[in-house]
């Protein structure tokens, strides 16, 4: 299913910027994480998101380089060695071997949250209070704690992606692992895009799946699913509307600012401008840190969240950014550079490492089993 809007030309506008956004009269909450894909500016086509999770949430996160022929159980971790059971789906869970080798953001040590593959398909997951999966069935279930992992492992195209979920062959089904910290459901839209500049937002809205699939679906946040969003976006001046730009941190906000700013980005004249421009992009979305003091006398799961990494994918080039909000340095990985083959070894690091910074392979180090 593909959604497409016939709306007027500043409408439009909102549309080729657009899609889901958190809707604050509704949950009174900063939902987390931000998305805006830079695919209409020279030199690269670029994708930067924010992770923002709860403070008091532990994500740890990993940045792994997973090599091609990877044996995936979507029953435990992506991680080898990580003993922990996914929940919440049954046994007839979705197995396979990974055609592409990826450099992937791994949070609570057991699902790839962001990645980047060898082919240039970059993917993410972002969450979508709204989401509603489909009805049980009896196709092979994808828990949703594996989507982006599966995404990487077998695509090298959107249109690829987008084939397959419409193609009804496995279902995606709702997620978490006490074992990993992971203690409730997190529900999650994900979003695509390739060297070419195309782009999906995959989500489920009311138990059906709703792709909106082209170059114009460029800036993601959270609530609601897109159609409502449309909505919220002709309410500000910037697009059509008569509310001033907004400055607060929840996803309304966010996207908004997103989707103003991205289009007064300059043409770079170079390489380092074209990855700066879209990393000084996303920077008007960002959430600063919050106090843990302060944030643990708020019942509110969603009121504290703060941004706690940051991803640029080169798609154009194939080289992941990665910045680790607690440090001031930035990690680049080209994924030409590494050894992805089959048997190659699984290699990792900490990305709030503060003692590093520049050629992540300096510092990459081989998984053990544990």
């Amino acid at each position: 299913m593909t959604a497409r809007f016939s709306v007027s030309r500043r409408a439009m506008l909102a549309g080729m910027l657009a899609t889901p956004v958190a809707l604050l009269a509704k949950t009174n909450m900063a939902s987390a994480c931000s998305l805006a894909f830079v695919n209409d500016r020279g030199i690269a086509k670029i994708v930067v998101r924010s992770m923002d999770l709860p403070v008091a949430l532990r994500e740890r996160p990993t940045l792994v380089v997973f090599p091609r022929g990877m044996a995936r159980d979507s029953q435990t971790s992506v991680l080898p060695g990580i003993h922990a059971a996914i929940e919440g789906v049954g046994s007839k869970t979705m197995r396979w071997t990974s055609r592409f080798g990826c450099a992937a953001m791994v949070s609570f040590e057991g699902t790839a949250t962001d990645g980047l593959n060898e082919k240039g398909l970059a993917a993410h997951l972002l969450v979508l209070d709204a989401s509603e999966l489909e009805a049980a069935d009896d196709r092979p279930i994808l828990p949703d704690t594996h989507w982006a992992q599966y995404v990487l492992d077998n695509f090298a195209t959107v249109k690829e992606v987008v084939d397959a979920h419409q193609a009804g062959k496995f279902r995606i089904a709702a997620a978490w692992s006490t074992d990993l910290g992971l203690t409730k459901h997190l529900s999650t839209h994900l979003a695509v895009q390739d060297p070419s500049g195309d782009s999906a937002i995959i989500e489920f809205v009311k138990g059906k799946l709703v792709i909106h699939h082209g170059p114009e679906y460029r800036i993601m946040t959270n609530d609601p699913p897109y159609d409502e969003m449309m909505a919220l976006t002709k309410e500000f001046a910037p697009f059509g509307g008569t509310k001033p730009l907004p400055g607060n941190v929840g996803a309304v906000d966010r996207f908004v600012r997103l989707a103003e700013y991205s289009r007064y980005l300059p043409e770079p004249k170079n390489y380092v401008q074209a990855v700066a421009g879209a990393l000084s992009l996303l920077r008007t979305a960002q959430v600063a840190f919050r106090d843990p003091a302060r944030v643990n006398s708020n019942p509110q799961f969603w009121d504290a969240v703060q941004t706690n990494w940051v991803t640029a994918c080169d798609l154009t080039n194939r080289i992941y950014y990665v910045n680790g909000a607690a440090v001031p340095s930035l990690l680049w990985l080209d994924l030409k550079k590494v050894n992805l083959a089959k048997g190659a070894p699984l290699l990792f690091l900490n990305p709030h490492d503060p003692t590093i910074g520049g050629d992540a392979r300096a510092y990459l180090k081989r998984w053990a089993r544990r």
